[in-house]
C-alpha cells in the first residue's frame, strides 16, 4: 500500500507543479464562462424576462444553469487530463522503469487511477465553491444544504465514473501525440456533450438519443436539475410551462416516457463505473499474458 500511496503523490505531484496543464484542463469552464457573460446570457434573460417578468430569479437561474453545466465539464476535464500521465510514461518509456522496480502492474495503474480520483473530485469540489460564489456574488442564493449534499455526491460519484470510463480508453493509446488528439477532441466537445454551448432540446432528436447513452450528459443534467430547481420555483407557476423548459435546456432526462430522477442518476453512473472498470481490468490481465 505504501507504494501505491507513493504513486498516487507522485501523479498528484506532475499535475499541480505543471501550471500550463492545469490551466488548459480548466479552459473548457473559462470559455463557457467568457461566452455567456460575454454574449449569450443577456440574450436568454431578456428573452425570458419579456415572457415571464422577474428579471432577477431569471438572471439566478440562467447562472445556476451555467454553474451546473461547468461542474461537470470540470470534473471531465481534470479527470482525464491525470490519467493523460499515464499514456506520457507509456511514451516515454518510464512505464518499463516502474515494472523493474519491485512494483505490481496494478499498483501502477492504481497511481494513475487513485490521482485521478482525488484530484478530480477535488478540483470539481473547488469549482463548487467557485460556483456558487459566482452565483451569489450575482444576485443568487446559495444552495439548500440538501440540494448540496446532493452535488457533492453527485460529484465523487461523477468523478468515479468518468476515471473509469478514461482508464479504459487510454489503456489503448499509447502515444502522447494521440492522447493529445483525443485531449483536444473532449475539450472541443465537451460542452455540446453537456448542453452547455448548445441547449439538448435544440439539437436534432438522433443527437438527443445518442447523448442519453453518454455518462458526461447525465452528470450534466443531474447538476442542471438540482441548481436551477430553487430559482425556478419563482420563475415558472405552469408546472407545463417548467417541463417544457426543462426538456429544452437539457435540466431533465426523459427514458421511454419516464423522467430519471437523482436516484436514476447515480445508479447510471455508478453502473458504468463498475462496467468499464471491469472491462479496464480484463484489458490489463491481457496484456499481463
Amino acid at each position: 500500500m505504501l507504494a501505491l500511496k507513493n504513486l498516487i503523490k507522485r501523479n498528484i505531484s506532475l499535475y499541480l507543479r505543471n501550471k500550463s496543464t492545469v490551466f488548459f484542463s480548466l479552459l473548457s469552464m473559462i470559455i463557457i464562462i467568457a461566452l455567456y457573460a460575454l454574449f449569450m446570457a443577456d440574450v436568454q434573460v431578456n428573452e425570458m424576462a419579456k415572457q415571464y417578468g422577474n428579471r432577477d430569479a431569471i438572471d439566478w437561474m440562467i447562472n445556476s444553469w451555467i454553474m451546473g453545466g461547468i461542474i461537470a465539464v470540470n470534473a471531465v476535464n481534470i479527470t482525464m487530463t491525470i490519467l493523460m500521465n499515464m499514456v506520457e510514461d507509456k511514451d516515454r518509456g518510464k512505464s518499463k522503469d516502474f515494472l523493474v522496480a519491485p512494483l505490481k502492474k496494478w499498483q501502477i495503474i492504481g497511481g494513475y487511477l487513485g490521482a485521478a480520483i482525488i484530484v478530480g473530485i477535488g478540483m470539481t469540489i473547488l469549482s463548487f465553491i467557485i460556483a456558487e460564489l459566482y452565483i451569489v456574488m450575482n444576485g443568487g442564493e446559495l444552495l439548500p444544504m440538501i440540494s448540496a449534499i446532493k452535488v457533492l455526491i453527485g460529484i465523487v460519484v461523477s468523478v468515479i465514473s468518468i476515471a473509469a470510463v478514461f482508464l479504459f480508453i487510454l489503456l489503448f493509446v499509447n502515444s502522447e501525440k494521440a492522447a493529445s488528439a483525443i485531449s483536444t477532441v473532449v475539450g472541443t466537445l465537451i460542452g455540446f456533450i453537456a448542453g452547455v454551448y448548445v441547449p439538448i432540446g435544440l439539437m436534432p432528436e438522433f443527437v438527443q438519443n445518442i447523448m442519453k447513452i453518454m455518462p458526461i450528459n447525465y452528470c450534466a443534467t443531474m447538476f442542471k436539475q438540482i441548481f436551477v430547481a430553487e430559482p425556478n420555483k419563482l420563475i415558472f407557476n405552469n408546472p407545463g410551462d417548467l417541463d417544457t423548459y426543462n426538456q429544452l435546456m437539457g435540466n431533465i432526462i426523459y427514458v421511454k416516457g419516464t423522467e430519471i430522477t437523482y436516484n436514476m442518476y447515480i445508479i447510471v453512473l455508478l453502473a458504468t463505473a463498475v462496467i468499464f472498470f471491469i472491462a479496464a481490468l480484463i484489458k490489463i490481465k491481457k496484456d499481463n499474458k
